[in-house]
């Protein structure tokens, strides 16, 4: 029997009367198993946990506690300095989302889009902060059911303590490593490409000279090209995030950084999802690996209806784990899959264009 969101128990010792079997059907091997699994923690948690903590100081993922070994010491309240923090990104997400979208709607024509750089240019950045936003909520919400469905996890693992415990150290390890490492190595090169001093200026129709109107012409030398801090901030903000500005007056140092920690947080929480997907299913599959190792290891031999029964209640236990954490992800995934679809789509009608129009001249230039 599997123990419910409702239900509150406060110890390992409290849980295992929702996790361990009848003592007829184990026998005194598992009673000699309990105090060693009442004080491992060595669980899916033990390791997850400095992921989750790094994501809560990201404002990512606001549950309190998580750096604790110990499930029934993780907590959410919506006044923690994690959840406020979250709270805080997400209204700033929101209102680069609404200047975006703004942005789009004007530009979602024919002329603008050949003149602005086409369909990822005009769209991107709504899409972008839009799924920062939702992801958020999502984590959010999450967060809120986090204690629980960890508790629950816990059970299983314990319940499971006789065929050993998965190594998920390195796994969750090498995840993590490769993954962000790669994603903001390719952030900073892309930013680098962009911000670059002295890099060509091809936004030069949305930059503006000091009195709001247009000068393509001038364009580089509006923005500043110095290696300082502050010249960094200049060419982010108005290279990547020009449909914040209507006129180059409008840009400020202060409000650069901000666009700066915005766009770093709203890329740490795209990568962070694939990141959690990725980690939570590589925990599922293991705690299923163990059962089949298991299962291998009795083949062929003569076992009793009680062992049998032992064996179907465990793999009860692992699909319905399996099917509550479905229930609490399965939108989140969803977004993962649907952000990754667009950009990878609008990548690619990005470089077909940019064909096409390299090819247009050929008949002219061959007469």
């Amino acid at each position: 029997m599997q123990p419910h969101f409702g239900k509150r128990v406060n110890t390992i010792s409290e849980m295992l009367n929702f996790q361990k079997p009848r003592k007829n059907m184990v026998g005194p091997a598992w009673n000699k198993m309990i105090p060693r699994y009442e004080n491992d923690g060595r669980g899916m948690h033990h390791y997850f946990r400095w992921v989750l903590l790094w994501a809560s100081c990201a404002g990512v993922f606001p549950v309190s506690g998580v750096h604790h070994e110990n499930v029934f010491k993780l907590s959410f309240s919506w006044l923690s300095p994690f959840t406020v923090y979250s709270v805080a990104l997400l209204t700033g997400y929101a209102t680069i989302e609404i200047i975006s979208l703004d942005y789009t709607i004007r530009n979602l024509n024919e002329d603008s889009l050949t003149a602005k750089g086409g369909l990822k240019k005009a769209t991107s950045g709504s899409i972008f902060y839009g799924n920062a936003c939702i992801a958020t909520c999502l984590f959010i919400s999450l967060a809120r059911r986090w204690p629980g469905l960890v508790r629950e996890w816990r059970g299983v693992e314990i319940s499971m303590a006789r065929f050993g415990s998965p190594k998920l150290g390195w796994r969750f390890a090498m995840c993590t490593i490769l993954l962000m490492g790669l994603a903001f190595t390719e952030h900073g090169l892309h930013n680098w490409l962009n911000t670059r001093p002295g890099s060509k200026d091809d936004i030069a129709a949305m930059s503006f000279n000091s009195t709001g109107e247009s000068a393509e012409n001038d364009a580089p030398h509006l923005i500043d090209q110095s290696l300082t801090f502050k010249g960094y901030l200049e060419r982010f903000a108005l290279k990547t995030h020009w449909y914040l500005f209507t006129s180059f007056r409008d840009y400020h140092p202060i409000k650069g950084f901000i666009v700066m920690w915005l766009s770093l947080s709203a890329t740490f929480l795209w990568n962070f999802t694939d990141l959690f997907i990725m980690l939570v299913s590589t925990a599922l599959a293991a705690q299923f690996k163990q059962l089949t190792v298991a299962l291998r290891g009795i083949r062929g031999k003569m076992l009793s209806m009680v062992e049998w029964r032992e064996y179907r209640e465990t793999y009860t236990s692992l699909t319905h784990l399996v099917k509550t954490v479905d229930e609490n992800i399965n939108t989140i995934i969803t977004l993962s899959v649907a952000g990754n679809v667009y950009f990878i789509c609008a990548q690619l009608i990005t470089e077909i264009e940019r064909r096409d129009s390299s090819k247009r001249p050929l008949p002219i230039t061959s007469r």
